[in-house]
C-alpha cells in the first residue's frame, strides 16, 4: 500500500468516525493532564483541560464517561476557583458551573461517592468566598460528605473533605482541631494504602499534608507542620500556597 493510499484510508475512518464513538480513554487522558496541572501549580493547564472536557461532554457518549467527564470538569472549576490569578467573579462562576455538573452527575447515579465529596469541597469554597452562605451552604456541605462516608466509609478524600470541613468550622458550630487532625491523620493512612496509580479520582495526597500542617501550625507545633509542608511539596513542588503562604506564616506565629 502505497503513503498516499493509507494516509487516505486513515483521513477517512476519522472523519466517518461519529464524535459520540471517541474512545472512552480521552477524557481519562484529559483528567490525568488535569491533574498534572494542579500538581504543577499550572493554571492552564487545569483550564484547557476542562475546556477538553467540556468539548466531550458535548459530543456525548457513554453515560458512564459523563458522568466522569462532569466530574472532572467540575474538578478542574474547582481547583481554579482557588487560584488567586483570576478574578472572584470568574472564580464564583467556575463554582457554580460545578455545582451544576455535579448535580447532574449525581441525579444519573445518587451512589457517585466521589461527587458528593467534590461537591462538598465545591460548597466550602463558596462559604470560603462568602461566609454568610455558611448559614444555608454549611448543611449542604456536611450533607454531601456525610452521604460520601455512608457510601464508601474510609474514602480518602471524604476524610480530607470533612478534617478541612472540621478545621475550618467554628468550635460553636461543631469544629474542632482534634477531630480534624484525627480525620486528616486517617486520610494519610488511607491515602498510602491506595495504589499511587488508582484511576482518578486520586488526588488527595497533596491537600492532606497541606492542611494537616495547618492544624498542627495553629496548635503551636511548627515543626510537625513544616514536616507536613515539606511532605506536601513532597507530591506539588512548585505549590505556592504551602511556599509563599503556608510556610512564611510559620515565622509570623
Amino acid at each position: 500500500m502505497t503513503r498516499r493510499a493509507f494516509v487516505a484510508i486513515a483521513v477517512a475512518a476519522v472523519v466517518g468516525r461519529p464524535a459520540a464513538q471517541a474512545p472512552a480513554a480521552d477524557w481519562r487522558a484529559v483528567v490525568e493532564g488535569i491533574e498534572r496541572g494542579t500538581l504543577a501549580d499550572d493554571g492552564d493547564a487545569i483550564r484547557q483541560g476542562r475546556t477538553e472536557l467540556l468539548r466531550l461532554l458535548a459530543a456525548g457518549g457513554a453515560p458512564a464517561d459523563a458522568a466522569m467527564i462532569r466530574y472532572g470538569i467540575a474538578y478542574a472549576g474547582w481547583r481554579l476557583s482557588t487560584n488567586p490569578m483570576i478574578p472572584r467573579a470568574e472564580q464564583d462562576g467556575l463554582l457554580h458551573d460545578a455545582e451544576a455538573h455535579l448535580t447532574a452527575a449525581l441525579k444519573a447515579d445518587a451512589t457517585f461517592a466521589e461527587a458528593h465529596v467534590l461537591l462538598s469541597n465545591v460548597y466550602g469554597m463558596m462559604i470560603a468566598h462568602s461566609p454568610m452562605k455558611g448559614m444555608f451552604l454549611g448543611a449542604r456541605a456536611s450533607g454531601a460528605v456525610d452521604k460520601a462516608l455512608a457510601l464508601e466509609p474510609g474514602n480518602p478524600r471524604a476524610l480530607v473533605c470533612k478534617g478541612v470541613s472540621k478545621f475550618n468550622t467554628p468550635a460553636m458550630f461543631g469544629g474542632s482541631d482534634k477531630e480534624a487532625e484525627r480525620l486528616l491523620r486517617q486520610a494519610v493512612e488511607r491515602l498510602a494504602a491506595e495504589p499511587a496509580d488508582k484511576p482518578f479520582p486520586n488526588w488527595g495526597r497533596f491537600d492532606v499534608h497541606a492542611w494537616l500542617g495547618q492544624v498542627l501550625a495553629r496548635r503551636g507545633d511548627k515543626a510537625g507542620a513544616m514536616a507536613e509542608y515539606t511532605a506536601a511539596l513532597a507530591v506539588a513542588p512548585k505549590s505556592g500556597w504551602v511556599k509563599y503562604v503556608l510556610i512564611p506564616a510559620l515565622d509570623r506565629k
